[in-house]
């Protein structure tokens, strides 16, 4: 009986594509929050 499971290099490179897609969004995210707080301010 084979126990299958997930490479330490699979779960870094998983880990590693989700930092960057998170890196890439969160900005952005930020940005529009900031935006909208500016024009409720006003």
């Amino acid at each position: 009986m084979k126990i299958q499971a997930f490479t330490l290099a699979e779960v870094l490179i998983t880990l590693g594509i989700i930092g960057i897609v998170a890196a890439m969004t969160i900005p952005n995210i930020i940005n529009g929050y900031n935006k909208k707080v500016v024009e409720t301010r006003l």
